[in-house]
């Protein structure tokens, strides 16, 4: 037998914005005599009678094996008990339908407690004078448990008067001067209360990181959130309730039935949002577990802000949350102070997981009209952490799970998660560190496919700023996306790197482009059967290892298909550098000499797709030359009709959105918007192969080494297709939206950024022009050969890994041989935008004659290359780039003659402001 770990609860528990646990729905089938049997042993526990379900078991089970039987199974404390059956497998050395091996599922009360338990049950057909279908259990065991459930209420029989009352936790102070308070217990002590003010009910909330003030001042308009409230509800552990509410501050006193009906109501709203497991058949009432030690849940219920969220949660690296309910917004996520000291300011999304997927084995089929899928899933796993019994996969919510199976443990028990896209699959015993172990997941359901935003170039808008043109209308060719965030298939908790096989079954007339190398003699025609129609079955073969799978379903046709030769790429960059991969570092996975390139286009996108591929082929080549390497031995590109340009690119595939006339945007002024060079999104796209697939990133802090290292290498192929002009009009471009947008928060912030706001530009100006601006700072600071060995470090260093701003910063480090932490902290971790003031002077003293250049920063200081221009009477001009790192910082700029006048940033490069 074994129980949920602490760990477990808190996945089933799910905090704060999510709900409970769906249990797995009981076989189908109609009620024979094992359904009676069952009924039977229901009866005989809700009776208490142990003596009662020995007439239940074989004749063949020993006493030893009777009495222990009864008296694990029945008690004399159940108040309810259902049995459901989950699974049934023939009993080995029973003829067929004489034994069976049940799983089963036991729920049983004891008053306002409950425990839910798995067993399996062996039971054999026992034939009477009155019946030839009696059956008996000859074998039990229980395999897991669920224990410390409870259906809480508000104890009728307390309320508290409060006076005075302080509840703190990290950051947040919640006052009460004068109030009651009702609790919820559990014989361990109470876990809930509900505060309803009579005077001085406020709350006071200011993180401690400044990038999350910024943050609440952007939601509220000043860095602390100060607000009274109407009522207030708290979860914690019973173990905390006395450090949580100081006895001194509680005084009991006679309930008043008016206040305890206002009280119960808003326990009634509250309790089902949080800690709560929805057990399905098992029970409909709202089963609850506490939290664990030092965890907080507060519902900060106000006129001004509506529903808040406060929780601290142990189990999260970011274990500090303030959550906007109304509007579903983070407004705040942070490590706390004891978090920091132990992990340090980043975190790496894998470091609570517990097993690495190694390799997927999919099997799906496909019904684009109904966007239905069907699917069979293999994932071969290893266990990382150093003992696991039970295994959280993610899959998408609405996809119903058939069954899950192992080699090593057989059929496994599996918990949905309500609305969210997790499976728990339980296992019967414990995997330790290095076990490696299969699971075959079945499952279908209709899946209609996500917008892929996170990992997306496209131009979108705040909701409310829409600008819509009439024009004719004109319908695109459908296609269906399911990759990153759709969840189509089952897999690991985060995303990691893994390769893949895939079977994908599309009807006439789709075809489907996938993540890998389509495979000889691939499609295979699927005749039509009953009343399924034909199709085709498309073979994928991923062999390198790849973060995420997706496929592109639509209709298609050949535009362009080549073999494109990366053996002058890779002499080129050789004659120069000698080796790519720099010393001391050793790189992961095969390479390739050369790439088979394929364009697959809509069909009224066929012509466009040719040159598509002409631009891919290029790009191809160059991006090799630049970094040495090109990851992945194939690349589809595929166009395809939506009303907006953009893009996606998963590992081995790179998808184009072509727009058409459906309804023309106004998108013109958006960050991801280059009309002067319409080759910008496909650039940015192919190198995504490079930057988001090869190299990944360990959290959403880290998303800009993605997206910021595509639109920069996007904009230096635009530099070597068009040249300079061209080249420094994007990055200029890209710096006034990184000025502009600067105070909306640092580049670490990934998507979170512009997400208060409901403006998904902020996102784009930030992570993706900001990110492209900085990389080219660092280019300007270190000299261009540091730059791109630096690049080429960074690279081989991450291959086929996660990899986080440190990486980046040490690579360049070692090539550029400078400190670089205050220019990260700066533009990485730092917001806001620098401004300065600019001062000048001849100095004719010196020999020859200088300009001294006086640069001082207002507020922050920052450290920052800029470009300082003297002017001269004849009307001739001369740069010099400056490296600002103070804040006030002088450069003697030699003079040729004397010079009219000197500015600063003229170029536009630099994102700051300088003042008058």
């Amino acid at each position: 037998m074994r129980r949920f770990t602490a760990a477990a609860v808190v996945l089933l528990a799910v905090l704060a914005q999510q709900g409970g646990t769906h249990a797995a729905s009981p076989q189908a089938g109609p009620p024979d005599g094992v359904f009676r049997l069952l009924l039977k042993i229901e009866q005989v526990m809700q009776a208490g009678k142990p003596d009662a379900y020995l007439d239940l078991l074989s004749a063949v089970a020993s006493r030893d094996f009777a009495s222990d039987a009864a008296r694990l199974l029945v008690t004399p404390d159940i108040t309810r008990a259902v049995i459901r059956e989950r699974d049934r497998t023939p009993l080995e050395g029973t003829l067929a339908g004489d034994g069976y091996r049940l799983m089963i599922e036991v729920f049983t009360e004891r008053g306002t407690r409950a425990r839910m338990a798995t067993w399996r049950l062996d039971v054999r057909r026992v034939p009477t004078e009155t019946s030839d279908d009696e059956w008996r259990v000859e074998g039990q065991k229980e395999l897991n448990t669920l224990d410390g459930l409870f259906r809480l209420s508000l104890n009728p029989a307390k309320q508290f008067r409060a006076r005075n009352l302080v509840v703190t936790s990290d950051d947040l102070e919640v006052r009460l001067a004068e109030g009651y308070v009702f609790v919820a217990e559990t014989p361990d002590g109470p876990t809930a209360a509900v505060l309803v003010p009579v005077t001085g009910g406020s709350f006071r909330f200011r993180p401690a990181p400044e990038t999350e003030r910024e943050q609440v001042r952007i939601y509220a308009g000043t860095d602390t959130i100060d607000s009274p409230y109407q009522e207030v509800f708290f979860r914690f552990s019973p173990a905390d309730f006395e450090s949580r509410f100081a006895p001194g501050s509680l005084t009991p006193e006679p309930v008043d039935a008016a206040i305890l009906r206002r009280a119960e109501a808003v326990f009634r709203d509250e309790i089902v949002k949080s800690y709560n497991v929805d057990l399905g058949d098992l029970s409909r009432d709202t089963w609850s577990l506490p939290p664990q030690p030092n965890d907080l849940l507060v519902e900060l219920r106000t006129r001004r802000y509506q529903g808040l969220t406060y929780a601290k949660s142990g189990s999260e690296s970011e274990d500090i949350s303030l959550f906007d309910r109304h509007r579903r917004r983070n407004i705040s996520v942070y490590s706390s102070a004891e978090k920091l000291a132990a992990g340090g300011r980043s975190f790496d999304e894998d470091e609570n997981g517990v097993f690495d997927v190694d390799r997927y084995t999919l099997d799906v089929s496909f019904d684009p009209e109904r966007q239905w899928i069907e699917g069979r899933a293999l994932l071969d796993l290893r266990i990382k952490a150093d003992a696991a019994n039970n295994l959280t996969l993610h899959l998408a919510e609405p996809l119903t799970v058939q069954s899950v199976y192992s080699a090593e443990w057989g059929r496994l028990l599996s918990l949905r998660v309500r609305n969210q896209n997790s499976i728990v699959v339980n296992l019967p015993g414990y995997a330790v560190r290095d076990t490696k172990m299969s699971l075959v997941v079945v499952y279908a359901g209709r899946l209609a496919p996500v917008v892929p935003d996170r990992e997306s170039v496209a131009p979108q808008f705040p909701s409310e700023q829409p600008q819509v043109i009439d024009t004719p209308s004109f319908t695109g060719e459908p296609s269906l996306l399911y990759t990153t965030r759709s969840f189509w298939y089952p897999q690991g908790s985060v995303s990691d790197y893994a390769t893949a096989t895939m079977h994908l079954t599309v009807p006439d007339p789709y075809q489907v482009l996938a993540s890998g190398d389509l495979q000889a003699g691939s499609p295979v025609v699927v005749p039509s059967r009953d009343k399924e129609p034909a199709g085709r079955l498309y073979t994928y073969e991923a062999t390198q290892p790849v973060r995420y799978l997706a496929c592109l379903i639509s209709r298609f046709g050949p535009a362009a298909t080549r073999t494109v030769s990366l053996v002058d790429a890779l002499a080129g960059l050789a004659a120069s550098q000698g080796s790519a991969i720099p010393a001391g570092v050793v790189a992961a996975g095969s390479f390739n000499n050369e790439v088979e390139l394929s364009v697959e286009a809509n069909p009224r996108q066929l012509v466009k797709g040719r040159g598509t591929g002409a631009a891919a082929d290029d790009l191809l080549r160059y991006y090799t030359s630049l970094i040495g390497d090109c990851p992945y031995p194939s690349l589809t590109v595929a166009p395809v009709e939506k009303d907006l340009p953009g893009g996606h690119s998963p590992a081995y595939l790179s998808v184009l959105n072509v727009p058409v006339a459906t309804a023309a945007l106004a998108w013109a002024n958006d960050p991801a918007a280059f009309l002067n060079f319409p080759d910008f999104f496909v650039a940015h796209e192919v190198a995504h192969q490079w930057w988001g697939q090869a190299v990944g990133w360990r959290s959403y802090h880290d998303q800009w080494i993605s997206e910021g290292f595509s639109q920069y290498f996007a904009a230096l192929y635009a530099r070597k297709s068009r040249g300079d002009a061209l080249f420094f009009d994007l990055l200029r471009r890209m710096a006034r939206w990184a000025r502009d947008k600067g105070d909306a928060g640092p580049v670490d912030l990934g998507y979170r950024l512009g997400h208060i706001q409901g403006d998904s530009r902020i996102f784009r100006a930030i992570v993706y022009n900001k990110s492209a601006v900085v990389l080219h700072m660092l280019r300007r600071m270190i000299g261009d050969d540091a730059f791109f060995r630096g690049i080429r470090r960074f690279y081989f260093g991450s291959r086929f890994r996660k990899a986080g701003a440190e990486d980046v910063r040490l690579a360049m480090e070692a090539e550029g041989n400078q400190r670089l932490e205050s220019f990260f902290d700066a533009w990485i971790h730092g917001s806001g935008t620098p401004r300065v003031r600019m001062t000048w002077r001849r100095d004719a003293t010196s020999t020859p004659p200088v300009a001294v250049v006086r640069v001082e920063q207002v507020a922050k200081a920052s450290v920052f290359p800029v470009t300082a221009t003297v002017r001269y009477a004849s009307g001739s001009a001369e740069d010099f780039q400056i490296v600002v790192r103070e804040r006030v910082a002088e450069f003697r700029l030699p003079l040729t003659r004397a010079p009219r006048d000197i500015t600063l940033n003229r170029d536009g490069l630099t994102p700051l402001v300088v003042l008058r």
